[in-house]
């Protein structure tokens, strides 16, 4: 993922007591209020290295009236710790350096829950070192100037797994559910259900595949240019990645019934990254843009206006939730400006989702609670 990111107002009152979740008395009032509700996204590698780091955080989250802690529970990065190493007990995956007797998800769903506060499972999926080391044929393989090899990022040291695969969906999706049969999470939110371009997968087993059913080897579309064999192409995989999300959710329909269940997703005009919202909107009950507008070089009218991220996403899922997700250092002016064009333009959304890539502090938390009802 770039960047990441309760039900929510007065709709996430309703919906919560309507399944028979618990709501504290500081989110019914929010709800009530119009104020935002607050989420946070947090990275587990910079925050929770112990039971002491967990508390802190909690006490200061709880002070400054965040609602939903979206909680990193399998690495997304490839920096301090490898991606796809995880943070609870897992039988699966190869858990984190440093967490194998500390069970970070377990510590901060007790002590979240104890103050009102909300968990969901952040669960990356195909951006996966401990995937790609650990089947070659799982490896995502790309065609450049003539050449299939993995595809391991601009800088050499990123290391994604085919989404197409039956071994790696296999293999995701047993995470998953692990999580949500040992682990009291109020909801699970996917990350990193994409390719990096259209140049992308090009391994045997999809090209196979694709080619059984289009009658061509997808090594010989021309990906530099719109043509029609590229939009194929692109349709054939966003489709997969829709039937992906399709069967995840009925896995974990399976285990936790109704579980409130999202996906962060990168700008819809983003359409090299085979990810199409509304091949999966059916599936979850939410999603949330990444409206980073400063990383890709936008105006922050970018989030909001007819023509910005919430307005793309609107006209791919339909009815169903945004939340979009926000950075933590843009300026007040900045802020006011999204917060007035979203109660304008999206009145709708109720929620909003801030990432910091590091550590949270409870300075960061304050700034984030003064905003809630500009």
């Amino acid at each position: 993922m770039f960047k990441k990111s309760a039900k929510h107002g007065l709709a996430l009152a309703a919906v919560l007591l309507a399944s028979g979740t618990a709501i504290s008395e500081e989110q019914s009032a929010q709800a009530a209020s119009g104020a935002f509700v607050t989420e946070v996204i947090v990275r587990t590698v910079e925050n929770f290295h112990n039971h002491t780091d967990v508390v802190k955080f909690m006490n200061s989250a709880a002070t400054r009236h965040v609602s939903v802690i979206n909680l990193n529970v399998k690495e997304d990065e490839d920096d301090t710790v490898p991606s796809g190493y995880v943070f609870y007990d897992s039988a699966i995956a190869p858990i984190a350096p440093g967490y194998e007797q500390f069970d970070a998800l377990a510590d901060v769903i007790a002590e979240a829950h104890a103050r009102g506060i909300q968990v969901r499972a952040w669960i990356p999926q195909f951006h996966d070192k401990a995937a790609f080391d650990h089947d070659a044929s799982w490896k995502m393989m790309a065609l450049k100037n003539g050449q299939i090899a993995p595809f391991t990022g601009a800088n050499g040291n990123e290391y994604f797994v085919n989404p197409i695969h039956p071994g790696v969906q296999a293999y995701e999706r047993s995470i998953i559910r692990e999580i949500v049969s040992n682990y009291d999470v109020d909801g699970v939110v996917l990350d990193w259900l994409r390719f990096d371009d259209y140049n992308m997968d090009m391994g045997t087993y999809t090209r196979q595949k694709y080619s059984s059913l289009y009658g061509y080897d997808p090594a010989t579309i021309d990906f530099t240019t719109d043509n029609a064999k590229r939009r194929q192409w692109n349709d054939w995989r966003t489709t997969q990645i829709g039937n992906y999300v399709r069967d995840v959710a009925a896995d974990i329909d399976g285990i936790v019934p109704d579980l409130f269940t999202g996906v962060y997703i990168l700008p819809p005009e983003f359409t090299e990254v085979g990810q199409d919202a509304a091949k999966f909107k059916n599936h979850v009950d939410f999603v949330s843009p990444m409206a980073y507008f400063a990383d890709w070089g936008f105006m922050p009218s970018w989030v909001y206006d007819a023509a910005g991220i919430l307005s793309q996403t609107r006209a791919k899922i339909g009815d169903k939730e945004i939340i979009p997700g926000l950075d933590v250092w843009w300026s007040n002016a900045e802020y006011r400006q999204i917060y007035a064009g979203i109660r304008s333009e999206q009145p709708e959304v109720q929620n909003l989702a801030f990432f910091l890539y590091g550590k949270w502090t409870d300075n960061d938390l304050k700034k984030i609670d003064s905003r809630k009802n500009w």
